[in-house]
């Protein structure tokens, strides 16, 4: 079992290599001073190596971000990356992505990163350059994402949100699931550095931002959505909801400052500090031991033991929240003293406890175990901890692999969660495999997966491959789905009604035997599940029922909006359904209505508009896809794109009142957000 987590645990290490970078942006707390040629006294690939065996000698949970300035500058970071990976340790790169090419990504994936962190700091790309001081900026970031795309590398997008462009948050959540980024840190800074200059967001904006990302996690089933710099997201979530997970204090996730309990950051010559917003150092790593300064430093002890004075000292929330401790300091006062930018008035009740999880003593199968073990260890903590939640609430006992794969497929979808790979897997991946897949797959089990439906493809490959992972194999092979097709025994743990066999007998008795050995247990263990969660003890038709419409997709259409969808041109009938099946089991919707058909179309076209936005496309207008085609790689010398392009300019101009098809309102709306680019 792992151990309970401590109030000194090291969840987050960043080190920033080097001073030097390709941009000049507006808020770095970096010195302008050596950010183009870099410093004499920068850590040696030698002395980072000797650092991140230190930390893997205490703690393989502990993330690693690599940044700077930055990082890609560095000749090493492959090397020191690689290391780390070797040492057991999640490494994570953050960049502005301008530099980061196709032979760049796959570089770092090779050598084992987790993921990267991608600054965009506005969709307008004219806003995004200047606030990073160099023109193309932005082009070459979204270059550096579709790299990540393609090659497999997850991704985070990192937005420093200021009071120029906080009205782009919600844009830019959208950017970032329309995107395929694992994670958006919306980050607020503080004005120390080369930030002197800047305004920065004023403490009304501040509050109704965060009340914002709260309210859009809450939502959010595919997007982790988090804010960085913000305690007060916490006090936020607090008051929005009591219960809500977002306002626990264990753990990675939801807010707080993690400053000197549970975060540090090393400066490029080896000092270390509780965050970059607080420039004193607590000693240097080329002087004494990491560890030692970590344990020992005053000041992260008073960190870790707040003695807060002012508003903050009085306040309900001060467990909860505590303040930002880097602002003060910036303003000129003490760490201790008040944050500035917090609008809250203390009510003068009882201090809050902060929301601890309770240990549920639940016992854990061999193959759940094995499972967890694949988990990146840094997470291994929080995923014990909700998957004994989650069952705990089912009123069961044990947690077993199919608890965890449940979790896993509502956090991750069918894809499940970026995994780092060993040697050996890159290995075999390299020769062959799936793109975005974990595990390769020979061709006659390729073959055999591209004979069965369409909509079963992608659970197939799931389980497969956690069988393939959970015996040690290194590819999903015949022999394998053979065994797996052969295999009739579901492993039932409760009795069933003649009901509920003749139904699922029903619903199985058409499919392919190669469909039938992979969705028969898929559908008997749901349909258990939806029995526990009623607390009884025998499956009953409705149970089957409910696990038949979970695999399905669950989703009915009212006779209105599902003729509306059927009227739709053939070339694009197809992916309105898809789209509006996919967005309703997101809002949890049971049966899809005209009016949810526009109210999905509509945000999908201001979606789409503000992408035109970013391009710095100025009207509605056919044009947009030929410079859309030279800023989007995908698009570029890919022949079907133009031919879908082509059927719709072309179904578009047939028609005698083309606006008809979208509404003058829409369009309207459409047009005002490209207006902006003129203005």
């Amino acid at each position: 079992m792992d151990a309970p987590s401590t109030a000194d645990d090291l969840f987050l290490l960043a080190i920033n290599l080097t001073k030097r970078c390709n941009l000049a942006c507006a808020h770095c707390y970096m010195d302008a001073e050596t950010m183009q040629h870099g410093g004499e006294n920068e850590l040696t690939t030698e002395e980072v190596c000797d650092l991140l065996d230190e930390i893997a000698g205490r703690s393989t949970e502990t993330m690693v971000v690599l940044t700077g300035g930055e990082p890609l500058m560095r000749g090493d970071l492959e090397e020191l990356v690689a290391h780390g990976n070797g040492r057991g340790l999640a490494m994570v790169v953050g960049t502005n992505g301008v530099a980061l090419t196709e032979k760049r990504v796959q570089s770092l994936k090779a050598a084992g990163a987790m993921g990267v962190g991608i600054s965009v700091d506005s969709l307008d790309p004219e806003k995004h350059d200047a606030f990073r001081g160099l023109r193309g900026a932005w082009e070459k970031t979204m270059q550096g994402i579709e790299a990540c795309k393609r090659h497999g590398l997850p991704f985070q997008i990192h937005f420093s949100v200021t009071e120029a462009n906080a009205e782009e948050v919600p844009s830019m959540i959208d950017f970032a699931r329309a995107a395929g980024a694992r994670v958006l840190n919306v980050f607020f800074l503080v004005c120390t550095g080369r930030g002197e200059s800047m305004s920065d967001i004023s403490p009304i904006t501040y509050e109704r931002v965060l009340n914002q990302l709260v309210a859009a996690q809450e939502q959010s089933r595919d997007l982790l959505i988090r804010a960085r710099c913000a305690p007060h997201y916490k006090r936020i979530a607090y008051q929005r909801d009591s219960a809500s997970t977002l306002t626990r204090a264990a753990g990675y996730e939801g807010g707080g400052c993690l400053a000197g309990i549970h975060y540090c950051r090393i400066t490029p010559e080896g000092g270390v500090t509780a965050c970059p917003y607080i420039p004193e150092e607590e000693g240097s790593i080329r002087d004494k031991k990491f560890w030692d300064i970590w344990d020992q430093s005053l000041t992260f002890q008073s960190l870790r033991n707040p003695m807060l004075q002012g508003k903050c000292g009085s306040c309900e929330f001060q467990k909860l929240c505590g303040g930002c401790r880097a602002r003060p300091l910036a303003m000129g006062g003490s760490l201790m003293d008040t944050d500035p930018w917090c609008v809250h008035t203390p009510d003068g009740s009882a201090v809050i406890e902060p929301l601890v999880e309770q240990p549920k003593k639940l016992a854990w199968s061999e193959e759940a175990e094995k499972r967890l073990s694949r988990v990146p260890s840094f997470l291994r903590k929080m995923v014990r901890s909700r998957a004994e939640s989650y069952v705990h609430e089912l009123g069961l006992q044990m947690v077993n692999e199919e608890h965890l794969a449940i979790l896993s497929a509502k956090r991750f979808g069918s894809a499940g969660p970026p995994r780092p790979n060993t040697s050996e897997e890159k290995a075999q991946q390299s020769a062959n495999q799936f793109p975005g897949d974990s595990l390769p797959w020979s061709e006659q089990a390729k073959e055999r997966l591209a004979a069965m439906p369409a909509f079963l493809q992608e659970g197939v490959r799931a389980i497969a491959e956690d069988v393939a992972r959970s015996e040690g194999r290194l590819e999903v092979n015949i022999k394998l789905l053979d065994r797996l097709e052969s295999e009739q025994q579901p492993g039932r743990s409760l009795p069933w009604t003649d009901e509920a066999e003749q139904m699922l007998a029903a619903f199985l008795a058409e499919k392919a035997p190669q469909v039938r050995m992979f969705i028969a247990p898929a559908l008997e263990s749901a349909a258990e599940n939806f029995t526990k969660k009623r607390r009884a003890a025998t499956v009953e038709r409705a149970d089957v029922e409910a696990a038949i419409a979970q695999l399905t997709g669950g989703v009915e259409w009212d006779k209105d909006a599902l003729a509306r969808a059927l009227s739709a041109p053939d070339f694009i009938r197809a992916g309105i359904k898809k789209a509006a099946e996919f967005n309703a089991r997101k809002e949890g919707l049971e049966c899809i209505t005209s009016a949810d058909l526009t109210r999905f179309r509509n945000s999908a076209m201001m979606r789409a508009v503000q992408r035109m936005k970013g391009f710095g496309i100025q009207e509605l207008s056919f044009d947009a896809y030929a410079i859309a085609r030279d800023c989007v790689p995908r698009l570029k010398d890919n022949p079907e794109a133009d031919k879908r392009f082509d059927t719709i300019r072309n179904f578009v101009a047939a028609r005698k009142n083309p606006g008809d098809l979208l509404g003058q309102d829409l369009l309207e709306k459409m047009k005002a957000q490209l207006k902006v680019n003129k203005d």
